[in-house]
């Protein structure tokens, strides 16, 4: 742990001194929407023709700066130390979490195209597509994207305040081969997006054998809508509350074949697998997700809430059952200085640069509560399996983040996961206690 840290706090002042000030980095879907749909600022109109080379990225630019093309990305260095684990169900290591190299190209303010690669430890193609940014009522995206469901999966995973998303992305669409319109209506108080999707499975980046891929054998139709009903009132601590529901319909198939079910695996905090269905079970026909959402911010205070209820048709043998699970997740956020909280990355005030090198940054203190419920039902129809499947699991987190700059970020935390059933003999699987690190860099 000792080396790790001097390796990490060696990169950080090489990369701090090389991006200078505070600086951009490419968020996902909720991020992108701001810069794209708005009108000419005074930014764009001194933008001119050549390459750049800034803190928001390297590129090219030409038509006198109207269209560019721009290379960015991030990178996340992970350590996970298990305590109490006399399994060995999780080794202590340290990993490359995400190595998210970046690609745009917009030509104007209306068309763009958008890729990033995942290049950890499953490589492939996670986001690829094209983007019509016509007025902002109505935009269209159409590609391999992150479906418009859950509140956390949408958040940038430079954003994510501890290390691994809570329990409702495992019950969420993650990235999916699809269209989709989406904007901002009502004076700029409702955000909404529907879709028609490939219908992965639960969680699933859609990756197989390194290349874009639908691992499906259906097809979801996927609305959320998102409301800032007081972004307009004077009384500012009350601006930055959102409320939305998401809302997904489709058909899915498999068979009992080895790798044919078409059904999810569920996973800890710690990404250790802890239930999946009985070998023979797969899906066989419906599946219907609802997901109710909120976040709140004011000053350095954030809050973040979502639940989860998916209901699914699994097949096996003889057997035919709806199966119903469900999750949710409350986490409460402080910027102790220098900083206010946000959906987005925290913003230091005060950034570490160059010419502010004594600067403090931002310091952000976190803690969460979430549960994941798997259908008592379906375990005993034989569904799940009791000796290899928990019923249950609650999680507690806590955590610091230490934010340098919009660039730098480094992690400190810990999750406690307890666990009904799971074990041989239907007793319970052992408490998870993990200690997260993590470093870091976006550009």
């Amino acid at each position: 742990m000792g080396n790790l840290l001097l390796i990490n706090i060696f990169i950080t002042i090489a990369f701090v001194c090389y991006v200078g000030s505070a600086a951009y980095a490419q968020e996902d879907i909720p991020d992108r929407l701001q810069p794209v749909i708005t009108k000419k600022s005074s930014e764009s109109n001194q933008r001119k023709t050549g390459f750049f080379v800034t803190d928001s990225g390297t590129g090219y630019r030409w038509s006198h700066g109207k269209n560019e093309i721009r290379l960015g990305g991030f990178i996340q260095a992970d350590s996970r130390t298990y305590f109490d684990d006399a399994d060995n169900t999780g080794n202590d290591n340290f990993s490359l979490r995400r190595i998210r190299p970046v690609l745009e190209v917009r030509f104007g303010d209306i068309y763009s195209f958008y890729i990033m690669s995942g290049l950890e430890s499953n490589p492939g193609i996670l986001d690829a597509f094209f983007e019509s940014n016509f007025i902002k009522p109505f935009n269209l995206r159409i590609g391999k994207f992150k479906s418009p469901f859950g509140l956390e999966r949408l958040q940038s995973a430079t954003a994510l305040a501890l290390n691994e998303r809570a329990f409702p992305t495992n019950l969420a669409p993650n990235r999916e081969i699809g269209a989709q319109i989406f904007g901002d209506v009502l004076w700029n108080t409702t955000e909404y997006q529907i879709g028609i999707f490939s219908g992965n499975v639960d969680n699933s980046s859609g990756l197989r054998d390194s290349v874009i891929n639908s691992n499906s054998s259906g097809i979801d139709f996927v609305a959320r809508f998102f409301f800032h009903p007081l972004k307009h009132v004077q009384t500012e601590y009350l601006q930055g509350l959102g409320l939305g529901v998401a809302y997904s319909y489709g058909t899915q198939h498999g068979n009992a074949q080895p790798g044919e079910a078409n059904l999810p695996t569920f996973i800890s905090p710690g990404q250790q697998l802890i239930a999946s269905y009985a070998r023979g079970a797969f899906s066989d026909g419906s599946r219907e997700r609802i997901g109710p959402q909120l976040f709140y911010h004011s000053g350095p205070f954030g809050i973040m809430g979502e639940y989860t209820i998916s209901q699914q048709n699994i097949k096996i043998g003889a057997t035919s059952d709806k199966v119903t699970n469900d999750a949710f997740q409350v986490q409460l956020s402080w910027v102790i200085f220098n900083g206010d909280a946000s959906f987005r990355r925290v913003q230091p005030h005060h950034p570490v640069t160059l010419e502010n090198i004594s600067a403090l940054g931002a310091l952000q203190l976190v803690t969460r509560y979430s549960e994941l419920n798997l259908d008592t039902k379906a375990f005993a129809h034989g569904l799940f399996n009791l000796d290899r499947s928990v019923n249950k699991a609650r999680d507690f987190g806590v955590g610091i983040n230490w934010y340098l700059n919009r660039n730098v970020k480094f992690q400190l935390s810990y999750n406690q996961t307890h666990f009904t059933h799971g074990a041989t003999g239907g007793i319970n699987r052992p408490t998870e206690k993990i200690l997260f690190s993590r470093m870091q860099l976006a550009f």
